[in-house]
């Protein structure tokens, strides 16, 4: 730990002393500052604690892997001081469910009987402590973005999210590159980050807006590639994807945009179900009529085609069409023997494509119609 002079090494801090990150950057806030039972079952749900704590109650505490604190009342006693974990909170939870000084949620019978049939409880662990919150930031900073260990979106977002508190007081742009040099990145990418956070906090405080989600659904990465799109970023009200306040956010428009990347219906996976058919997405919202598409049949393909307008989808299903009934032409004289089936899709294709035809004919002679009237009164 040569590269971090402020950092102390403890060899051992008792479990009791130790508290949990208010602001860990893997949830939210009301769920990180919440009481320790609902921070637990968050912990249990999203975070695998079982697996830490069986862990730990086999094998015991590994040293080599100190929990990273910050001492909160340097001049207290040894004994009497307390320190938050800022790195290390899924390992504090397993600890203090193994010293029994917070129990289990109810219903978790797993996590009881590991509990009970512990081969080890450590009653004190190693712990690497920091005197100050913004070296150790930059410490998980390398070791989270840049480094060894590396978070996932979502947490990266909430990580320079608590970075930027330093720079919120500059202008946004001034900001975001001020950030950015900081952690070795570009203020594009750092400000994509915080909008989309933005965006993501909304939903989560609205219950995902009714929707068939929960926090594990959503694909943060997705959610931030799609404000790539600035179609996307003007659908949602965004002044650009830079908009780190979201503060004229079009949440119907939200609404629907979770519910285009996440919602699974019927077994179906996401109507946009990976990152490379955002761009078809993004033409799609600037047409109502597929937007409208979308919302009916969630047929991204079908709404891709209308967003080019109803004319010119026309043209291009009929011309596809065409080719389609030219090869199916060729596939007929080359065929010897017919069934019933044939029979049968051979008199579904002539009534529609009789149906077709009446269409656009009566449709074309009453357009003609109308021009020849325009040009009489303008006559």
């Amino acid at each position: 730990m040569s590269n971090h002079p402020e950092a102390a090494i403890s060899a051992g801090i008792k479990v009791s002393q130790l508290r949990f990150d208010s602001e860990n950057p893997r949830f939210p806030k009301e769920i990180a500052n919440g009481p320790p039972d609902q921070l637990l079952e968050r912990f249990i749900r999203d975070e695998r604690l079982q697996e830490i704590v069986d862990s730990i109650a086999n094998h015991g505490f590994f040293p080599g892997e100190p929990l990273l604190v910050i001492d909160l009342n340097k001049d207290a006693a040894p004994d009497e001081k307390i320190y938050k974990v800022v790195e290390g909170n899924r390992r504090l939870a397993a600890l203090k469910l193994l010293t029994k000084e917070l129990p289990p949620p109810e219903g978790r019978s797993s996590i009881e009987n590991s509990v009970e049939s512990a081969k080890y409880r450590p009653a004190t662990v190693p712990c690497l402590i920091f005197d100050d919150d913004k070296e150790i930031l930059r410490y998980l900073g390398f070791r989270h973005i840049t480094g060894i260990k590396a978070w996932g979106a979502l947490q990266k977002a909430r990580y320079l999210q608590r970075l930027y508190v330093a720079y919120s007081k500059l202008p946004i742009e001034e900001g975001l590159k001020a950030l950015a040099k900081e952690i070795g990145s570009r203020a594009d990418y750092v400000g994509q980050m915080l909008t989309s956070l933005a965006m993501y906090d909304d939903a989560e405080r609205e219950s995902f807006y009714g929707l068939d989600l929960s926090a594990q659904d959503i694909e943060f990465s997705v959610l931030t590639t799609a404000l790539s799109y600035s179609n996307i970023v003007d659908f949602l009200g965004l002044d650009s994807r830079r908009d780190i306040h979201a503060v004229n956010l079009n949440k119907a428009n939200s609404k629907d945009l979770f519910d285009w990347l996440f919602v699974s219906r019927n077994g179906q996976k996401p109507i946009v179900n990976e990152s490379r058919e955002l761009r078809r997405l993004a033409a799609i919202v600037v047409s109502p009529d597929a937007i409208r598409e979308l919302k009916n049949s969630r047929e991204l393909n079908a709404s891709f085609e209308l967003s080019k307008g109803p004319e010119v989808a026309l043209n291009d299903a009929l011309r596809l069409v065409s080719s389609k009934l030219r090869s199916t032409l060729n596939l007929v004289s080359k065929t010897k023997i017919y069934d019933d089936s044939h029979r049968e899709f051979s008199d579904q294709i002539l009534k529609a494509a009789k149906s077709i035809n009446l269409l656009i004919s009566s449709g074309f002679e009453e357009q003609e119609l109308e021009k020849l009237k325009n040009k009489n009164k303008g006559g």
